[in-house]
């Protein structure tokens, strides 16, 4: 039996093959957010859920391309639908994928700082940011 070693002599521990169902998932979640749609519409849907309709005024888009872009949030379990009469209502499923999605916004928004760029998004984000202590979701 081998055991690697790294530059500083500590032994390479082989990951655990039960890892790899994990990172299939993260990367299926992954695709479902490699949409600016999907994206704006997870970050419409974190005060509180929303109907189709009131979700492509907010946004701008089409009705049925809302829809479409909640099947698959909904198929990546990211949102769930609620129905009330005829009307189908959409909340986000855990609130930590809105914190996951706005810690990678912040971290995109600190490297264009860093670089000397500014984002005017950034600036609009930070407007639309419920004031600390708002509970998101």
């Amino acid at each position: 039996m081998y055991i690697l070693m790294q530059m500083n002599d500590e032994p390479i521990i082989p990951m655990p093959v039960e890892l790899w169902s994990l990172f299939e998932m993260h990367a299926e979640l992954c695709k479902a957010l490699a949409n600016e749609h999907r994206l704006a519409i997870l970050h419409a849907l974190g005060p509180g859920e929303m109907c189709v309709g009131d979700l492509a005024v907010a946004l701008g888009i089409p009705i049925h391309k809302v829809s479409q872009h909640l099947r698959i949030l909904k198929e990546r379990m990211l949102v769930r639908p609620r129905k009330d009469g005829k009307t189908v209502y959409y909340s986000i499923t855990n609130p930590r994928f809105i914190e996951g999605c706005t810690l990678i916004r912040q971290a995109l928004v600190e490297q264009h700082q860093a670089a000397g760029r500014s984002l005017l998004a950034a600036e609009l984000l930070d407007a639309l940011r419920p004031p600390a202590g708002t509970p998101v979701g």
